[in-house]
């Protein structure tokens, strides 16, 4: 595994997300038997995970998983639903997470999406987590450059942490303006759904001749130059989900191997990078 450091923390380019973990009863060995080459095979010890996912089965799914390993070397992100958020249970939700989780605090709490949240309370809840212990980092997710403007002008608001979102080969608006902001204000990006956000887009990336052409060169598969394309973007990280061994396997074959200049020209005829600003697309 490699890191990058985000004010003072080191944090694994590439973890796992768990969307759909933990739903079904009859596939939980195998998910679980991936979770743990994940960790153990790939170091992938960024966990991504939210009240919201099976209304904590997911978080239950994890508890089982995550105490045979050292607290410290996990990096463990949860989030809170929009609506436990409006009605001010930023305590109540998060220390039902950390009960499922069986966990003490949470290394990165976010808000899954903005809704009409006033962003002041936001920031002002999420420091109060913070100083409680029940958190150690805060931050949001799909948020586009407006909401971030916004937030970092409220009182505490720069203290955010991260800000998740969509962004992928296919999906490259975040790099006009989105990415460089965050960058530029010290606010971490975590990537989800970086082999795309549907199966019929992710095929339709991974059989086009330029990207198997480059994959095949380079000594990567389709999905895991998705992935090397992500976080070859300075101060990006990302998280994937999957249930399949062979499929983990096959998503980090060679990953962290950086994709040439030429490479990267190549892709860009095919996907191309945003001239203007276009708003953030969500899922």
């Amino acid at each position: 595994m490699e890191y990058l450091k985000h004010r003072g923390v080191k944090i694994p380019l590439i973890g796992i997300g768990t969307f759909g973990l933990g739903f079904n009863a009859n596939n939980s060995a195998t998910e679980e038997n991936t979770v743990r080459t994940a960790i153990e095979t790939f170091g992938m010890t960024l966990i991504d995970t939210a009240e919201s996912y099976g209304d904590g089965a997911s978080e239950l799914f994890l508890s089982g998983i995550i105490k045979d390993y050292p607290r410290e070397n996990l990096f463990i992100v949860d989030k809170i639903h929009p609506e436990n958020a409006e009605k001010n249970a930023y305590s109540d939700s998060c220390r039902r997470s950390l009960d499922r989780l069986g966990i003490a605090a949470i290394d990165l709490y976010l808000l899954h999406w903005r809704e009409d949240l006033e962003l002041g309370r936001v920031a002002d809840n999420m420091e109060e987590l913070v100083r409680k212990g029940l958190i150690k980092h805060w931050g949001v997710s799909n948020f586009d450059t407006d909401d971030m403007t916004e937030l970092f002008d409220r009182d505490n608001g720069k203290h955010c942490f991260c800000n998740q979102i969509l962004y992928n080969i296919a999906t490259r608006s975040p790099e006009y303006e989105l990415i460089p902001w965050c960058k530029k204000n010290d606010v971490l990006v975590t990537a989800y759904s970086p082999l795309c956000h549907s199966n019929a887009r992710r095929l339709s990336v991974a059989q086009n001749p330029i990207v198997i052409d480059v994959a095949k060169r380079t000594g990567k598969t389709p999905e895991s130059l998705m992935l090397s394309f992500i976080i070859g973007t300075s101060g990006v990280t990302t998280v994937f989900k999957t249930s399949d061994i062979s499929r983990l396997e096959n998503n980090m074959q060679n990953v962290f191997s950086p994709i040439s200049d030429e490479d990267l020209n190549a892709l860009s005829r095919v996907f191309k990078a945003p001239r203007k600003r276009t708003k953030l697309k969500t899922i």
